[in-house]
């Protein structure tokens, strides 16, 4: 990793500076999500704190199921649960 990125905040690397409102946020984070289905796998995290991460995505997804950050967050709860092997 170059110099420049790890300087680089992550809200600009990754595309986030420039939303309005949570509806945008919702969508510029499923973009990301989608660029990172594609990106090769590197691990970052333990499994515990994988499984500590899941359930807390998975909790907030049940405060309402509709919203768009929710329901982000259900899907990456279950991206996680699935690597898991829960």
């Amino acid at each position: 990793m170059s110099d420049e990125a790890v300087r680089e905040p992550l809200e600009e690397r990754y595309g986030l500076t420039e939303v309005a409102d949570l509806g945008e946020y919702a969508v510029a984070l499923t973009r990301l999500l989608e660029r990172g289905r594609r990106e090769r796998c590197v691990a970052v995290l333990s499994e515990a704190e994988a499984y500590a991460a899941a359930e807390l995505l998975g909790q907030f997804a049940q405060l309402d199921p509709h919203a768009a950050l929710n329901q982000l967050a259900g899907s990456l709860a279950s991206r996680l649960y699935s690597r898991l092997g829960a």
